[in-house]
């Protein structure tokens, strides 16, 4: 792929969409250049031959250093992802979390921003 740096993560993610087509929404996801697999642990270990058979056979590469098998928790675009779902990462909700109580109607009308279009009564 010498399409330049701008070009290759969507060109990457067109080749695996298309390499993967049947397995997405199946177990697997897409991103760019990043893809998950989610299944339980009985065959976990049979779809990820599967794909890798599929990546050998279209000869897709994946770097051992970025990739994590067999978790039961990570990080994915930003979230946490369990067997529970996802959640917000704790760090990118920090300022939130920090953030002092707020005592009046003014008080939350400014911290919306001036152009905010809520009414408080």
């Amino acid at each position: 792929m010498s399409f330049g740096v701008k070009n290759k993560p969507p060109t990457y993610q067109k080749r695996l969409t298309k390499t993967l087509r049947k397995y997405l929404e199946n177990f697997m996801m897409i991103f760019l250049d990043d893809f998950t697999m989610y299944n339980d642990m009985e065959s976990h270990l049979q779809k990820l031959r599967l794909c890798f058979q599929k990546c050998r056979g279209y000869n897709i590469s994946l770097n051992l250093d970025k990739c994590a098998f067999m978790v039961f928790l990570g990080m994915n675009l930003g979230f946490i992802v369990s067997k529970e779902g996802k959640l917000p990462n704790p760090k990118k909700i920090q300022a939130i979390v920090n953030m002092p109580p707020l005592m009046n109607a003014n008080k939350f009308k400014y911290s919306l921003g001036s152009h905010s279009f809520i009414h408080v009564l």
